[in-house]
């Protein structure tokens, strides 16, 4: 629901504007946490009417690399001297994407209203509190358009390092689809109906092409336990994934799969690294920002490693000698991290230790591709030669018996 509200900030001045809760209670914590006495509260009637054009702009979600873009046109535009108001005006009209273009209006009503850009960017959910701590920042610092140009060069890399994923997995996804494919129609159609012919000719049949036929007979007949198999582990892993007790044990089993782990683990790292640099570099206190990375580790294990980070940085102790410690991070990250606090480079040394990650990623995804390839290609074409040789083995044999 939409609220208007009117409050005070620590220096007595009054600002009016709307926000984004479930309930007026929700209200009054939001601004408290933005350092504002709320005054008077009252639900905005209007803004809920929206038109059904605006609530279909709501769905779905919004691609980095869009948020990307608008980042940097509004760092741009900024850094050229051009008000905040008038900024996210030509964003809004501009922005193609229109959940993006829904979300920068939103924004630009309570900039208007006296709230911050960074507060204004926390009522909606498009902007996570990564991007808002960042651009929070750069308003503390005078330097809003540094920092937005710094999270849009984050937000690239991102969009970057996600795509180079992608690319990993599509091309043998695809391969074994169409392998998949292969094998239900010569198992559903044609392997049944040379069983047929076979059967009424009385041929002999081969091992293998008995194998072969049984399983297409079995797969014709019992396809659904198959199916409800597949099913259930599926199930079973998604819900595994989610429970508090075992996601830890499934997080930690993903980190040691065969070449599918040591994937994951770099793309975390390059990840984590890369966002503990972005956050140190925009002047986030180095506490947030460890609890900030933890958030987006996306795995148990590297979150409760960078925990501890966090924990040992609020006793005093440095991140290197901790890190050096932990079984999750390579003991070249360790060095980097402690050259970096012993010279003040800290988001220099992330950086360059997240770079190394993406490179060790890259390297890695295109000898998998080159390695998957040949492969995948043995495989499909070892299925056909397999129903080939079980069809084609008792004609030969039958050929061979009438001369």
């Amino acid at each position: 629901m939409i609220y208007k509200y009117h409050a005070r900030n620590a220096d007595g001045k009054a600002i009016n504007g709307v926000i984004s809760a479930y309930s007026q209670e929700q209200v009054v914590q939001q601004l408290r946490g933005q350092g504002l006495v709320p005054i008077a509260i009252t639900q905005d009637q209007e803004a809920e009417r929206e038109s059904l054009l605006e609530k279909m702009q709501k769905i779905g979600t919004v691609p980095l690399k869009d948020k990307a873009i608008m980042f940097r046109q509004l760092a741009t535009m900024v850094s050229a001297g051009i008000t905040l108001g008038s900024a996210l005006d030509i964003l809004a009209e501009q922005t193609r994407n229109k959940k993006l273009a829904s979300a920068v209006r939103h924004v630009k009503r309570q900039v208007d209203s006296g709230v911050s850009l960074s507060n204004a960017m926390r009522s909606r959910k498009e902007f996570n509190t990564l991007m808002v701590s960042i651009v929070k920042a750069g308003e503390e610092g005078g330097v809003l358009d540094t920092s937005l140009d710094r999270l849009a060069t984050f937000l690239e890399r991102q969009d970057a390092l996600k795509k180079k994923i992608y690319s990993a997995v599509t091309y043998p996804a695809v391969v074994m689809s169409f392998a998949l494919i292969v094998v239900y129609i010569l198992v559903t159609f044609i392997v049944p109906r040379f069983a047929l012919v076979f059967n009424d000719m009385g041929v002999d049949l081969p091992t293998v092409t008995t194998i072969t036929f049984n399983f297409a007979l079995w797969m014709n007949e019992k396809w659904y336990v198959l199916l409800l198999g597949v099913l259930i582990f599926i199930v079973a892993v998604v819900v595994l994934n989610r429970l508090e007790g075992t996601k830890p044990f499934m997080d930690k089993i993903k980190l040691k799969l065969p070449i599918v782990g040591g994937l994951m683990y770099e793309t975390i790292m390059a990840r984590t690294n890369r966002t503990l640099s972005s956050l140190v570099e925009a002047g986030v206190p180095i506490l947030m920002g460890l609890e900030m990375t933890s958030g987006v580790a996306g795995n148990v294990v590297v979150a409760s490693a960078y925990d501890e980070l966090r924990e040992a940085a609020r006793r005093g102790q440095g991140l290197g000698e901790t890190a050096a410690k932990s079984s999750v991070f390579p003991i070249m990250t360790a060095h980097m991290m402690a050259v970096g606090e012993q010279t003040g480079r800290l988001e220099g040394m992330l950086g360059k230790v997240a770079d190394w990650f993406e490179m060790e990623l890259d390297e890695k995804i295109k000898r998998l591709t080159s390695i998957i390839e040949p492969i995948l290609i043995i495989f499909v074409g070892g299925i056909v030669a397999l129903v080939a040789s079980a069809i084609f083995l008792p004609i030969v044999g039958a050929i061979q018996a009438m001369l």
